[in-house]
């Protein structure tokens, strides 16, 4: 359990119910900072003081604003907070922001806290006991149903150090937030301090800050350096997860930091416009029907958006369903966050929601599937969270990536990995030296396709060596990476599935032999080209000739030209054996001064169109070379 380093306590209650006027007693510190809230009497924005125990556990202690027209700043203030005094007045018992913050501490789950009975100076007995009654059936239902009631008085200072003791007692009980996963920081406060520069403060979500780390900041996406850290006022190193924390800020993006903004690790926090979540609906709200807009809190962030009900019309009272949030502007939640949602009119809070993903498709209604993959995401359980990731990438991904995917550090993920590759849940890739990881169904299923593919290709143009790589790629790895696709194609060659010659891939027993009336074919085609080697019929012309149509004659050129039987010089087509012969007249011919066109033309006894196609052939190939009119072998 926590000793009390990293506890943050909020107040909660309605306004005038003495939350300030308790914390001053308990601090011995006012928190009403501003001119406006000494002026009119109320908190308006959440103060922050540290509360040291008996024990010396030291608590930090946020006041949050009671009226009705600040619930925003005081959802802003218990988005971090580990236990709460909540706070009823004697005098006037439970008033609508009673309520309201209750049902708002029971959808974030804050189930430690100490509810605070307060001027108790002001009432008599008898009708201190119908308030304590009244407290204990508004918090029967709620998750802090068995929080420790006290009456006290701020004024007469009457219980004030046993209600010390009792939040000594509770904090105990509080688990010590993990200082793991990455740093998230929501930002309540922004301010510049002369000869410091920009200011933020909030409480650490997650993870760790330090000193000269760099951080991004949301939503303008700008970087900036940690140049400074203060926890409780005290300057340290180090700030971890569930303390109070104030950054002083460096660098240009600095300025761009905003009250309702974020403070996280570079490229953790994605803007999203659309979110899925487990919604609960209170049971003193009204139904909540389809497309109803909505405004929707995260953190200290708050976003309007509509809420589109997967398997329903209508969610009533006190009912649980699955939705998808369209948002009017971005929120960058993770999975797991819990954010709180009011009526767009009036503003009340009608609800809350679990974060199931945070970027996730658009959803057609009434799908099951859709449904139990989101049922799976609810229980929680972050090993199918990557087996899902790893199934929507439909590429191998490696830790890295499927750590950003996932929004969770590298280290978190690895005994997963470790696990359900053992298990044979996943299978593994080496791309490049690289292990990537991805499904086993997803390699069965993409095997499959590719072997279809290879019989289909094979069947439709038997005279080919094979099917071409990049088809493949385009057909069915288009979300693969070129290295990927490659190193995927020499597993399954070693395998066994397919063969991979250069840029073409074949089935194992396919073989592009013609048979016996393709060989006709080719060896008559051979046999004029054959007959006049230094001025060879046109191909299309011979093909009009010999009556073959246009889709055979092109499937009867490539393999004449894969098989070496014919070669294409520009727009003709020679025999292979009369580029040789050509080739070796040529070097007959060339001296000191090289040789020329007409020399060629000359000893082949043929026209200039023929001779010009050969020799820019010979060029080509790098067997020649051409100097104006002249032209010398390099080899």
């Amino acid at each position: 359990m926590n000793a009390g380093g990293h506890i943050i306590i909020g107040t909660a209650g309605h306004v005038d119910h003495g939350k300030t006027e308790l914390t001053a007693a308990l601090t011995g510190i006012h928190t009403d900072r501003l001119p406006e809230e000494k002026r009119r009497g109320m908190t308006i924005v959440p103060g922050f003081v540290p509360l040291t125990l008996r024990s010396g556990r030291r608590l930090g202690l946020i006041d949050v604003p009671g009226h009705e027209k600040f619930v925003k700043n005081m959802l802003a203030g218990v988005a971090g907070i580990d236990m709460v005094l909540f706070v009823v007045a004697a005098d006037e018992g439970v008033m609508p922001q009673t309520v309201e913050h209750l049902h708002i501490l029971h959808l974030l789950g804050i189930n430690k806290g100490v509810v605070a009975i307060t001027k108790c100076d002001l009432v008599d007995a008898e009708w201190l006991e119908l308030i304590r009654e009244q407290v204990a059936e508004l918090l029967a239902p709620t998750s802090l149903a068995d929080a420790p009631v006290i009456a006290v008085s701020s004024v007469t200072g009457e219980n004030i150090e046993e209600l010390r003791s009792l939040l000594d007692e509770v904090a105990a009980t509080v688990p010590e937030r993990p200082c793991v996963g990455h740093c998230r920081l929501p930002l309540d406060r922004v301010f510049s301090k002369a000869g410091f520069g920009t200011v933020v403060t909030g409480t650490l979500w997650a993870g760790k800050l330090e000193n000269g780390q760099k951080v991004q900041l949301w939503p303008s996406g700008g970087l900036a350096r940690v140049r400074g850290l203060q926890v409780h006022g005290d300057a340290v190193e180090t700030a971890l997860a569930g303390q109070r924390t104030a950054v002083n800020l460096a660098g240009p993006a600095a300025e761009s930091a905003q009250r309702g903004g974020w403070l996280a690790e570079p490229g953790l926090l994605r803007e999203s416009f659309r979110i899925d979540i487990e919604l609960r609906l209170l049971a003193t709200a009204r139904p909540l029907t389809q497309r109803s807009r909505l405004r929707i809190h995260h953190g200290t962030s708050e976003a309007l958006g509509r809420v589109n009900l997967l398997d329903r019309e209508e969610l009533k009272p006190g009912e649980s369903c699955f939705a998808q949030l369209q948002l009017e502007m971005p929120l960058p939640p993770l999975r797991g966050d819990r954010m709180i949602l009011r009526a767009y009119s009036p503003m009340i809070t009608i609800g809350g929601a679990t974060v199931l993903d945070a970027d996730p498709p658009r959803h057609k209604r009434y799908q099951q599937l859709v449904l139990d993959a989101l049922a799976k995401k609810a229980a929680g359980d972050d090993g199918e969270n990557l087996l899902d990731l790893l199934r929507q990438a439909g590429a191998p991904l490696s830790s890295e990536a499927l750590a950003q995917a996932a929004q969770a550090p590298q280290a978190e993920l690895m005994p997963y990995l470790t696990d359900f590759l053992a298990a044979g849940r996943i299978c593994s890739l080496d791309v490049d030296g690289e292990t990537q990881y991805w499904l086993p169904e997803t390699e069965e299923m993409l095997r499959e396709r590719t072997a279809h593919m290879l019989a289909d290709y094979h069947a439709k143009y038997p005279l080919r060596r094979g099917l071409p790589a990049a088809e493949l790629r385009s057909r069915c790895f288009s979300t693969w990476k070129q290295k990927q696709l490659q190193a995927l194609l020499a597993v399954w060659q070693a395998a066994g599935v397919l063969v991979v010659d250069g840029a073409i891939l074949r089935s194992p027993d396919f073989s592009n032999q013609p048979d016996t009336a393709q060989e006709s074919v080719l060896q008559r085609i051979a046999a004029a080209y054959a007959e006049a080697p230094f001025a060879p019929p046109d191909w299309n012309e011979l093909m009009r000739q010999m009556h073959i149509p246009a889709d055979s004659a092109a499937e009867y050129q490539l393999w004449l030209v894969e098989n070496g039987w014919l070669i294409r010089a520009g727009e003709l087509f020679f025999s292979s054996e009369a580029i040789r012969r050509a080739e070796e007249i040529c070097r007959g011919l060339d001296g000191a001064d090289g040789f020329t066109l007409a020399m060629v033309r000359d000893a082949l006894a043929t026209s200039r169109k023929y001779v010009q196609a050969i020799l820019e052939y010979l060029d080509e190939e790098k067997i020649t070379k051409r100097e104006g009119d002249i032209r010398r072998f390099l080899q």
